[in-house]
């Protein structure tokens, strides 16, 4: 049909029609929208393809509530990490500063069977403690009445100082404080002044929490408040299951010197991303 006789209209339809499938045209050959290519869904969400092969990843659609077509954030995938952040400062009798150190740590096997029980109330908090002892083969800081741990705790009357300045070296007054909000953070701090020379070369965090008895863990909620879990002075299942051990824990990679009578001073943050 001559188009000089059809409609105004009709040839500029003709004309946009033809423009937009060259366009679709272009984009195949160039790859940018492969024949059997995924779809992208509502969220990020990714069909397979129709020859059963396995979906490339494509953007969300743009324009879907809450979704603007951008990649995920870096760390959305990452899962949580628990960091413990230790900064340990020797210092002299007079109180004058002889070396500053700092250095990460990683959450423990026991930490992590804690903080499940935490979040389910299968477990009540108890108090914390900072323990630390010399390099394998090496000659610690502190000699304890069994082994030659430092431990400095909360109370030296209550679990876990009861225990521990039974056998380690130890130091009361340790303080726990929280902070909420954006980035939260529990800090442990404290101090012990070396009954001998030696180093320190690997470190750790402890906790001491109490659920319901069980064969090894609690296997109901606990019956037993926060602040009586901090008051318990025996170990054992006398206020509920004791659900004790080691929250964070490394191996220095280079050990810390520290003379007959210094002062180590210690702060480690716990944190979480």
């Amino acid at each position: 049909m001559n188009q000089a006789f059809l409609p105004r209209s009709y040839r500029i339809f003709s004309v946009v029609l033809v423009a937009a499938l060259c366009i679709g045209v272009s984009l195949t050959a160039a790859g940018q929208l492969p024949a059997g290519a995924p779809v992208g869904g509502p969220g990020g969400v990714h069909l397979a393809s129709a020859n059963g092969a396995a979906p490339r990843p494509s953007a969300p659609l743009a324009g879907a509530r809450g979704e603007s077509g951008q990649k995920p954030a870096p760390g959305i995938n990452q899962g949580m990490k628990v960091h413990g952040h230790w900064i340990i400062d020797i210092k002299n009798p007079d109180g004058t500063l002889a070396h500053h150190h700092e250095f990460e740590n990683s959450i423990q096997y026991d930490g992590q069977n804690y903080l499940v029980g935490l979040l389910s109330g299968y477990a009540a908090a108890g108090p914390m403690e900072i323990f630390f002892t010399g390099p394998s083969n090496g000659t610690a800081p502190c000699a304890g009445a069994q082994y030659n741990f430092c431990a400095i705790v909360t109370s030296t009357a209550t679990q876990p100082g009861a225990f521990a300045c039974s056998v380690y070296y130890c130091a009361g007054g340790l303080t726990m404080t929280p902070t909420f909000g954006i980035g939260p953070t529990l800090t442990l701090a404290g101090s012990i002044t070396a009954n001998e020379a030696g180093t320190v070369g690997q470190v750790g965090t402890g906790m001491n929490g109490c659920g319901q008895p069980g064969t090894t863990y609690p296997t109901a909620i606990s019956t037993v408040s926060p602040a009586t879990c901090f008051a318990q002075t025996a170990s054992g299942y006398s206020n509920g299951s004791d659900f004790g051990g080691t929250m964070t824990f490394t191996t220095l990679a280079s050990p810390i010197s520290v003379a007959n009578g210094q002062i180590i001073q210690v702060t480690v943050v716990l944190s979480f991303s």
